[in-house]
């Protein structure tokens, strides 16, 4: 099949790139800012730079590329970076779906478009129960707010215009080369004060608790989704299993090899901070898909890695 993956530079879109490559299907790759790993990729992908929001751009590559599956990545994806940048933040990951889904109207071809949406759209569940996809939506952050816009959107094309939409909300993929999230910041820091670069490592609120997969159970799960999901329908992308952040720390000082103090900052405590968020894949794992890396072996070679190195802007997810 012909595999185009926007923001393809991001955490995801570069593990779902290899995995796409492993499986011998062909891939087009297209990112506002390729980093040097998807530019090492040239000659195996077609590589593809441009920007979601050049609605002309666009519609030139799906007419040219003629994909059988988009896999709908690109997006501003830092909450933080939301508050800071709300109208690039909209424009991404509400216009640029928009862009997307008109172009692929306009051109024909009626290609498969798998979107990347998120577990930040849920509302908390009661007790902390595992979350359904049928449970509330609740967003606490922008970022969730342009996420469950770009949700409605694919829900509607597909209803309204026949488009073939599947919606996929993972919650919290990690792995080596992620950055900007707790696990990935706790790995730097480690290691900085294993070099001597500091003293402690500054932590926030460690009794959260969140779903936790490695982002290449993370990428089967959007193949499985490709390849047996129903159109129109919305999977969750997570595992089921919830892990608190002081377990993800101690998990990462076991590994340390010095010993490692830690204090509270402030400036990482949220004013809005949803205790306790876990996902039921249920609905996922009766396609046959079901998560193959322990969490442990996830956080050793994160913290091996060093946390990786932050992912440009717009990427992707």
């Amino acid at each position: 099949m012909r595999c185009l993956v926007t923001g393809a530079g991001g955490l995801v879109g570069t593990y779902l790139v290899e995995t796409l490559l492993e499986r011998k299907q062909e891939v087009i790759a297209l990112d506002f800012s390729p980093g040097p790993l998807l530019e090492s990729m040239k000659g195996r992908v077609r590589l593809v730079r441009g920007d979601i929001l050049d609605r002309a751009f666009l519609g030139q590559v799906v007419r040219d590329e003629r994909p059988d599956v988009i896999f709908h990545l690109a997006a501003q994806s830092f909450p933080s970076v939301a508050w800071e940048k709300p109208e690039l933040t909209f424009q991404v990951n509400v216009m640029g779906t928009l862009n997307l889904f008109e172009e692929v109207r306009a051109q024909g071809g009626d290609p498969l478009v798998v979107v990347a949406c998120s577990s930040g759209e849920y509302a908390v569940s009661p007790g902390g129960r595992p979350i359904a996809e049928t449970d509330a939506m609740g967003p606490a952050s922008l970022y969730a707010v342009t996420k469950l816009t770009q949700d409605h959107m694919a829900r509607l094309y597909h209803e309204v215009k026949g488009l073939r939409v599947i919606r996929a909300r993972p919650f919290f993929l990690i792995g080596p080369r992620k950055t900007g999230d707790v696990s990935s910041d706790f790995a730097r820091g480690i290691v900085a004060v294993e070099r001597g670069l500091r003293s402690d490592l500054p932590v926030g609120n460690l009794e959260v608790v969140r779903d936790l997969l490695d982002v290449r159970d993370g990428v089967d799960a959007f193949w499985t989704i490709a390849e047996r999901g129903r159109v129109g329908d919305v999977y969750n992308i997570c595992s089921g299993r919830g892990w608190s952040i002081r377990e993800v720390l101690d998990r990462f000082k076991e590994l340390a090899k010095v010993p490692v103090q830690t204090r509270v900052d402030p400036s990482r405590l949220r004013p809005i901070d949803e205790l306790v968020k876990i996902g039921d894949p249920g609905k996922l794992m009766a396609l046959g898909w079901a998560p193959k890396r322990p969490l442990s072996g996830t956080l050793r070679t994160s913290r091996n890695t060093g946390g990786g190195s932050r992912d440009a802007l717009r990427c992707g997810v």
